[in-house]
């Protein structure tokens, strides 16, 4: 895909963080967007920002753990803006524990947003970008997290390889259409996915402790709009994947050589 003036992207949990980088980089090249998130007031500000570039931009509210919601943005953003090109499912939020003292819903929050969130997604966008027969792209955010499983954040590990396997799935079912796929894996970026506790429902044990972790980073944190032009370079090449660090591969290396090493054993 290289054409993006006139045309529209979706960047749920575009409010702030990756999304909003992602949003400002595609207003950038001249896209529409609309903006999906559960803080209004912050997405209000975003949009601000995207309309000051000269394009149309619109905010809704969205609850990416709710089909129902995802589906009415689906419904507001075809209709709003007359077609979606780019659809970004990026909203995603973390929570800490050791595996065998997980609660419930540590398990059903993550999962609900980071997992179904994406699958919701692509049940709400993609059959109708097929359907618009023009060249578009749908972008999943993982992490390396779903490439390399990290201590203490299993709900989150496993959100994340399911990201990289649904996208992996979906480039090959719809190889004979004009909508490709990639996964973002990104490492350390200065978000606030460590407080994401605060947009936490008192139905899935609520906010809890977030604010201790105000302003705390992965490691070697690198800017949002790194990461957004990444993502629109990996679109124009139509990559698969899409990384940040590159001595994060050296991880990935040592996930690998075990599983190969077990065929060797056979």
């Amino acid at each position: 895909m290289n054409e993006f003036r006139g045309k529209t992207a979706v960047v749920t949990g575009g409010a702030g963080g990756i999304g909003r980088a992602m949003a400002l980089t595609f207003a950038d090249e001249g896209m529409n967007i609309v903006i999906a998130d559960v803080e209004m007031d912050t997405a209000a500000k975003t949009v601000t920002e995207i309309e000051a570039k000269g394009v149309r931009c619109i905010a809704v509210e969205t609850d990416v753990s709710s089909r129902a919601s995802v589906a009415n943005l689906a419904d507001r953003a075809f209709a709003e803006m007359g077609g979606v090109h780019i659809l970004c499912n990026n909203a995603g939020v973390v929570s800490w524990g050791r595996s065998d003292q997980l609660t419930d819903h540590d398990w059903d929050w993550v999962i609900g947003v980071d997992l179904l969130g994406v699958i919701y997604g692509v049940q709400a966008f993609a059959a109708r970008m097929v359907e618009q027969d023009e060249e578009c792209h749908i972008v999943s955010t993982a992490s390396i997290a779903g490439l390399v499983a990290h201590q203490g954040i299993a709900p989150y590990n496993v959100a994340k390889f399911g990201v990289v396997a649904l996208t992996e799935t979906m480039r090959v079912d719809m190889a004979d259409t004009k909508v490709s796929a990639s996964v973002l894996c990104p490492g350390g970026v200065r978000t606030r996915i460590m407080e994401s506790d605060r947009n936490r429902p008192d139905s899935m044990g609520g906010p809890g402790d977030f604010q201790e972790r105000a302003g705390a980073m992965p490691p070697e944190p690198i800017d949002p709009m790194i990461v957004g032009r990444r993502v629109l370079d990996a679109i124009k090449a139509d990559a698969p994947y899409i990384v940040t660090h590159k001595d994060q591969k050296a991880m990935v290396e040592g996930r690998f050589g075990p599983i190969l090493e077990a065929f060797d054993r056979l």
